[in-house]
């Protein structure tokens, strides 16, 4: 095999991970929004801890691999619309993923503080308020893979114009 072939394995392998780490973070977040008590929800969150930490090696994956991909191919940054576009919108799950990432670590502590009845006063509100804003965030991030995927497969303008 030549050094393309391992090239795109392992970015298939990073893609992989990326949609391991979404799917299982959705999966855990609905089962979170059904825990009874905040015991619960605590057990949960601290089951997705894990699967949050595959999403900065896939995102390493990707970004090593998608520059090994480019530079095997002869692609520069900007030589097609539907790779910088792409790009773009890598870097924009990649930041988003970071930030929400920053904030479940606050969630976590949140829920830890309201589970052993020592928690600041509006803790109930706030958490609610980052509870909707992960949810977002999961939306969001599966929108944004989803393109990537979609922007890959078909690769509009590289087979010439349609007219």
């Amino acid at each position: 095999m030549e050094l393309l072939h391992y090239s795109k394995l392992v970015h298939f392998i990073g893609i992989g991970i990326i949609f391991t780490s979404l799917l299982g973070g959705l999966i855990l977040h609905a089962q979170y929004r059904k825990a009874p008590d905040y015991s619960s929800k605590l057990i949960i969150l601290k089951a997705v801890r894990p699967i949050g930490l595959l999403s900065p090696v896939a995102v390493v994956v990707l970004l090593l691999s998608g520059i090994g991909n480019m530079e095997i191919m002869a692609y520069g940054l900007f030589t097609t619309a539907w790779l910088s576009t792409k790009i773009v919108l890598f870097i924009i799950a990649a930041v988003g993923g970071i930030i929400f990432g920053v904030k479940a670590r606050k969630r976590g502590k949140l829920v830890a503080q309201i589970a052993e009845g020592n928690a600041p006063e509006g803790a109930e509100t706030t958490l609610a308020s980052m509870d909707n804003q992960q949810r977002f965030f999961y939306i969001v991030q599966t929108a944004l893979i989803l393109t990537i995927l979609a922007l890959s497969i078909v690769k509009p303008g590289q087979y010439g114009s349609l007219n």
